[in-house]
């Protein structure tokens, strides 16, 4: 029967984070939920699980199976009893699933617009339903197209291109000024969740060592810790606050985000930090912080940059704006991209329905020239089976033109199909049709 891909979804649009982080699954849980899908629900499924979404995507095993079995299945995997959960869902069947699978990968349907970390989260996502052997032929080739869009909207659009979140512009920025982060060092004021995303951009883009003060040492370790995943690099290290004057000394770049209610920098301070200092380089202070971390006043010092969170808000801004205009484009190529892959997967109905028409039909004629064959004679015989072949010919001649129709919607296409295989039984056996 044609395929029916239904998928279910809480994200950032539905649900607050306190909500989403109940039904969140690590990569464990997502394994032994995609064994426990498979041995009783589903013939294909992938999951979709991060700070912003848990989705699943499956083809169901019975077509009884809907969105809300899939709902419940996850909830109850996660011990989770409470009604008005079920109703923070989206759903999804067919084209909306794909489409919506498209979205997301294109970046359009993330909390920051153009997000380029999902489409790696997505990828992590098939690479986990495959090594669980739940991922099929339909969700490979859906998994194909969707990495097809991805490629196509960074390629054919700006919609990837510049900062998108304070964090992140402020590490462009100091790019602007060191096109290479390998040779330099960085100092990260704070150990909250901002600084830390500034910290893994920074990691991203190779810094060369990081320093991380903050007032709770432990905090600056587990922060260093989870940006340097793979081990820390000669020059790392987590120190408490009151360090802030030695360090600023011998770093290239500062990133200061903290919730302090005074400054931490002083114009006095980094003048004497600059005294020490051995580089020639400029340095580059980003405060990300408000109340602000850094004094205004030591942008007046030479060889200083100081950009404050509102010269970094108009960056994003800026950004932002751009990446709005490419949403048409993205929308159309996502469009271009459903047409094809549905288009392709109507074929791929079409093709065999067809011959198991004729096939059906076939043997019901050869059944019934078997059983009265006795009454002709050879001569006749000939006759019989010439006439009956013409007559199924002319039977079968209106839906297999109805199939094949090309000015047919793929809707349509599928949807006859669907009613074809059902009038003639054909995913039925021989016994269930009798």
């Amino acid at each position: 029967m044609p395929f029916e891909l239904i998928a279910i979804g809480l994200t950032h649009r539905t649900s607050p984070v306190e909500v989403r982080e109940r039904v969140a699954l690590s990569e464990s849980e997502v394994r032994s939920l995609l064994q426990k899908l498979k041995e009783d629900v589903v013939r294909e499924a992938f999951v979709l699980s991060t700070c912003n979404r848990t989705e699943i995507y499956a083809l169901p095993a019975d077509p009884e199976v809907t969105g809300q079995h899939l709902i419940d299945f996850l909830l109850s995997e996660k011990h989770l009893a409470d009604a008005n959960l079920r109703e923070q869902f989206q759903n999804f069947t067919h084209c909306e699933a794909i489409s919506h699978l498209f979205e997301v990968i294109a970046g359009i349907d993330s909390q920051i617009l153009g997000d380029q970390q999902i489409h790696a989260q997505v990828k992590d996502a098939f690479r986990i339903s495959d090594e669980s052997g739940t991922n099929g032929s339909l969700l490979t080739k859906v998994a194909h197209a969707a990495f097809r869009v991805a490629k196509r909207v960074k390629t054919e659009t700006p919609l990837g291109i510049g900062a998108a979140t304070i964090s992140y512009a402020a590490v462009e920025f100091s790019r602007k000024v060191y096109e290479d982060l390998r040779e330099r060092r960085a100092l990260i004021i704070g150990a909250g969740e901002t600084a830390e995303l500034a910290a893994k951009h920074l990691v991203e883009r190779n810094i060369g060592s990081l320093i991380v003060l903050n007032r709770t040492l432990q905090h600056a370790k587990d922060l260093l810790e989870r940006v340097r995943p793979g081990g820390l690099h000669a020059g790392d290290a987590a120190l408490p606050l009151d360090q802030i004057e030695e360090t600023l000394s011998i770093s290239d770049l500062v990133i200061s985000s903290t919730a302090s209610d005074e400054v931490l920098v002083t114009r006095q301070m980094l003048t004497r930090a600059l005294r020490l200092r051995q580089a020639q380089a400029p340095m580059v202070l980003l405060d990300i912080a408000v109340p602000r971390d850094i004094d205004p006043e030591c942008a007046t010092l030479p060889n200083v940059f100081l950009k404050d969170i509102d010269d970094l808000r108009s960056i994003v801004d800026q950004n932002l704006e751009r990446r709005k205009e490419a949403l048409p484009k993205v929308r159309e190529i996502i469009s271009e991209e459903l047409a094809s892959f549905l288009a392709l997967q109507s074929k791929l109905e079409v093709a065999p329905t067809i011959k198991e028409l004729r096939e059906r039909f076939e043997s019901i004629r050869v059944e019934e020239f078997e059983r009265n064959k006795h009454r002709f004679s050879s001569e006749e015989l000939a006759v019989v089976d010439q006439m009956t072949q013409r007559i199924m010919n002319r039977l079968l001649h209106t839906p297999t033109v109805m199939l094949k129709e090309p000015r047919a919607s793929l809707d349509d296409v599928l949807s006859r199909v669907e009613l074809i295989r059902a009038l003639f039984a054909l995913d039925r056996s021989d016994n269930e049709r009798e």
